[in-house]
């Protein structure tokens, strides 16, 4: 699966969110992610392709954290 299938497909689990609203320019407030959600998100994602993110990492759009993880 690509990075953004997957991304999409876990809002999806966590938040309910239809998969046709999740595009690379959303942002987590969009998509009814909080701060948990997003925490859940990105630890799913570290696991999924296995690469660690910097905690710090400032995510404002969905298509932010596909290029991150592209990148690590």
């Amino acid at each position: 699966m690509d990075i953004f299938g997957f991304i999409r497909d876990t809002i999806h689990e966590i938040a309910g969110t239809p998969v046709e609203k999740i595009k690379p320019e959303s942002t987590p407030k969009e998509l009814n992610l909080d701060l948990f959600d997003m925490q859940e998100l990105v630890l799913d994602a570290e696991n999924e392709f296995d690469v660690c993110l910097p905690e710090e990492s400032k995510i404002e759009t969905i298509g932010d954290l596909e290029r991150m993880i592209t990148a690590a």
